[in-house]
């Protein structure tokens, strides 16, 4: 797990924040310019428009369709020849470089962070695609699970907090029970945290949950705070009309397996800190 916290300075006149737009980008599973399995005008349409809007990105993993975990685990066993590894790094990269220069390129420097997901190469020199992505994005790689906290400031004295917890997912996603209700499972453990977001299935969902919190100061109060629970979606299409393996009619894994389509797009994530009764605070809501 990674820890980082990033100051934000925003504000549009003296009495009055302005808002911070945040996409979640990931599961492309990009393999290539010759496989139709990424949306990738859908894509860039995101990203466009996001720069556009002044956004920021969080990245959800699975960011090319490469070495499964198995698939990694055998290829180890396999002890290779140091060429044979230099030529799957190789390519491997090249996947990378593609996606990069297609759609990523405009959203250079405006990364919060990148976790990892299932699908990456681990490099001969140690670090993994996933790692050289987030040194070509300008971004922070917050590894298996990252929490980021946002802290937003105005005239040194104000400042209002925003945490988000960040994981590609894990399981396969074929019931209800991802994404929304596993975070529930998640967030029942995890004290101090505003937004839980998690990736994997390419299903897109939002909940939002209602708690309570006290404060002891001045007598004691009691206040009202939510909890929002998001499934990023994707850009992996898991059906595709004519889709081959060599000169074989055959679908990908998620049609082989039966698993329902896939969502493709984003949430937006949009923070406005507000001032009310002399307390700031953040409002928070999700667009998909």
């Amino acid at each position: 797990m990674e820890l980082i916290s990033a100051p934000i300075k925003r504000l549009t006149v003296q009495t009055k924040w302005e808002e911070m737009r945040i996409i979640f980008l990931g599961d492309f599973q990009w393999a290539g310019k010759s496989n139709h399995g990424t949306a990738l005008s859908k894509l860039k349409e995101t990203i466009a428009e996001g720069v556009e809007r002044g956004a920021y990105f969080v990245g959800m993993g699975d960011y090319i369709d490469f070495l499964s975990p198995s698939n990694r685990q055998r290829l180890r066993a396999a002890a290779l020849y140091d060429t044979a590894e230099d030529v799957i790094d190789q390519k491997s990269m090249e996947l990378v470089q593609e996606i990069f220069d297609l759609a990523l390129r405009p959203t250079v420097g405006r990364w919060l962070g990148l976790v990892e997901g299932h699908h990456f190469s681990q490099l001969k020199t140690g670090d993994t695609t996933d790692m050289r992505l987030c040194e070509m994005l300008k971004a922070p790689f917050l590894g298996s699970c990252g929490v980021i906290r946002l802290v937003f400031t105005r005239a040194k004295t104000s400042q209002v907090p925003v945490t988000l917890w960040v994981h590609h997912g894990h399981g396969n996603g074929q019931t209800g029970y991802y994404p929304l209700a596993r975070l529930e499972k998640v967030a029942a453990d995890q004290e101090g945290i505003d937004v839980f977001a998690i990736g994997h299935t390419t299903k897109l969902g939002h909940l939002v949950k209602n708690r309570m919190g006290y404060r002891w100061d001045h007598g004691g109060a009691a206040y009202h705070r939510t909890v929002h629970l998001i499934g990023t979606g994707g850009y992996s299409r898991a059906y595709i009309e004519g889709s081959k393996q060599g000169r074989v009619p055959r679908g990908g894994y998620a049609e082989q397996q039966m698993l329902g389509p896939a969502v493709i797009g984003s949430p937006t994530l949009i923070i406005r800190p507000t001032r009310s009764k002399g307390s700031h605070f953040p409002v928070l809501r999700v667009e998909a």
